[in-house]
């Protein structure tokens, strides 16, 4: 919500930018102006526009790759198939079944219910069922306390691949 707020804001300063320079370029205002005022009142604007599309492209691209996959971590960086079998490695002895193993990865990735249950087409209510038993089985009670033993377990050297 705050990124796309980002944007817009970012968005309207630019046009807002671009319109004051066209105008300045105009004589709009400014009146009778000596050549190295224009210049240098050219090149700020300028320079603005140039930082703001730089700032709103750059914000603009962080909401997408936060839509395509609301589960990433920038601190992230292992390939996605390494970073899957270190999982099932440290969830292998939980005795999770087959579904409750698809909810957990999606869990573990920061997925909210809503976004797992649309992900693997299950109700809500079912994928929160599914959180209570992967809770239970897991002896966590809550999702920051479910990915911080995960991660530790993933870090841990007799981990394969860790």
């Amino acid at each position: 919500m705050r990124k796309q707020t980002l944007r817009v804001l970012l968005g309207v300063c630019y046009m807002c930018l671009l319109t004051t320079l066209l105008l300045y370029q105009a004589g709009v205002f400014g009146g009778r102006r000596v050549w190295s005022v224009a210049v240098l009142g050219t090149l700020f604007l300028g320079v603005s526009l140039a930082v703001v599309l730089a700032l709103y492209l750059r914000v603009t691209d962080q909401i997408a790759k936060s839509k395509e996959d609301p589960g990433t971590d920038q601190a992230e960086r292992k390939p996605a198939a390494e970073t899957y079998a270190l999982f099932l490695a440290v969830v292998e002895n939980c005795t999770l079944s087959e579904r409750e193993l698809e909810v957990a990865w999606l869990l573990y990735r920061g997925y909210t219910n809503r976004q797992i249950g649309e992900t693997l087409y299950i109700a809500e209510t079912t994928v929160k069922k599914h959180v209570s038993h992967i809770y239970q089985k897991m002896d966590v009670c809550s999702r920051k306390e479910f990915r911080a033993k995960v991660k530790d377990k993933m870090a841990e050297p007799s981990c394969p691949g860790g």
